[in-house]
């Protein structure tokens, strides 16, 4: 799909959403050593899928460090592993090949996804998997097999069907990234809920809360809820702080360039309509969470999981002012949480503007 988004980086202002009760999110004092531990391993374990300077560039964006942010509470060892599937997983998501084939060739993504059963089953990919394909899936295995010490049998099962989800979602991004196409809001957000992969860590999450239990007080409603409310609010201020990045590469997978495209909105308007679903989705969650707490008991297990939900929605907004996968390569993250940034080619600007300011200068 050939949308040209440029117009919206030609030094625009744009007003986000407060995330005051957000940010700062909770950082454990050894996070320096987690990111360490775990580039240390995708430089030796991950040289192979990628030239050395793309390597580079895409470990500068530290998704290891966003596993730390949204699992702080986590065992030291069981937080590595998790950096390095995240690492695994963003080089994955940049530059796997045959993205276009995944879309498009139904026998090439049903021996993905039998590849990817065989590996949740304790085995490794065999004949139906190609040479190219076993390169990518050996880290990935590494990655899994270390994962599995901690989880339970009823936790690792969530994991692969958290982990088919976000493979289909793909799957379905690309085959709409090959179309004709212009999804609705609604439509595009049912996609998104799917391939933002977000699934995969609240079930690891679940490995860090006490077991759920059943009859009449399990508050499996309470905990459809959260995780309802959480899914929506990460999965699209992911898209508020990315925009800029995926404009600039003409990328429509995301709900800013939705509203834009599908409903004639401009940058701005297209900011606050999303900015008022993720705030949306927080005040409901966090209602949820007292609801939970009052009904269930601040020790039951879907109290405790809401909690650590909370802490996954903070920190990957902490971790969306921080990265330059989002900000751009030169972005130094200089500890402010701006609600005014300006959107240029190659970098996203952090500003000391307030919204009285983009009124008084004609910005707006």
């Amino acid at each position: 799909m050939a949308k040209s988004l440029n117009q919206a980086l030609s030094g625009e202002y744009v007003l986000l959403p407060s995330f005051g009760h957000c940010v700062p999110a909770a950082e454990r004092q050894d996070s320096a050593q987690v990111v360490a531990d775990s580039q240390q391993w995708c430089r030796q374990g991950l040289a192979n899928l990628l030239p050395p300077e793309d390597l580079t560039t895409l470990l500068a964006e530290r998704a290891s460090l966003w596993t730390v942010l949204v699992l702080p509470t986590a065992p030291y060892e069981f937080l590595v592993a998790a950096a390095r599937y995240t690492e695994y997983l963003s080089i994955l998501d940049n530059a796997l090949v045959d993205k276009e084939r995944l879309g498009s060739d139904a026998v090439y993504a049903a021996t993905l996804k039998a590849a990817i059963d065989v590996v949740f089953d304790g085995g490794a990919p065999g004949a139906s998997a190609d040479e190219e394909m076993a390169i990518w899936f050996k880290p990935l295995i590494e990655c899994l097999s270390t994962l599995r010490g901690y989880l339970t049998d009823e936790v690792w099962g969530s994991l692969h069907r958290e982990v088919y989800r976000f493979f289909a979602g793909c799957v379905e991004e690309v085959r709409y990234r090959n179309s004709a196409d212009v999804y609705d809001f609604d439509t595009y957000l049912r996609m998104r809920r799917d391939s933002v992969g977000m699934g995969m860590y609240f079930a690891l999450g679940e490995a860090l809360a006490p077991p759920f239990p059943g009859g009449e007080r399990s508050g499996a409603e309470h905990k459809e809820r959260l995780l309802a409310h959480a899914l929506d609010h990460i999965a699209l201020a992911n898209d508020l702080y990315s925009f800029r990045t995926e404009a600039e590469a003409d990328d429509v997978v995301n709900a800013v360039a939705t509203l834009i495209l599908s409903e004639r909105l401009t940058v701005q308007e297209a900011f606050d309509r999303v900015g008022i679903e993720v705030l949306r989705n927080e005040n409901a969650f966090r209602k949820e969470l007292r609801d939970t707490i009052a009904e269930l008991g601040a020790g039951h297990p879907v109290s405790v999981y809401g909690g650590l939900l909370w802490h996954m929605m903070c920190g990957n907004v902490e971790w969306s002012y921080r990265t330059t996968r989002y900000n751009g390569e030169r972005h130094e993250w200089d500890g402010r949480y701006p609600q005014v940034v300006q959107l240029l080619p190659g970098s996203t600007r952090f500003t000391g503007k307030a919204f009285r300011d983009l009124v008084a200068e004609g910005l707006v």
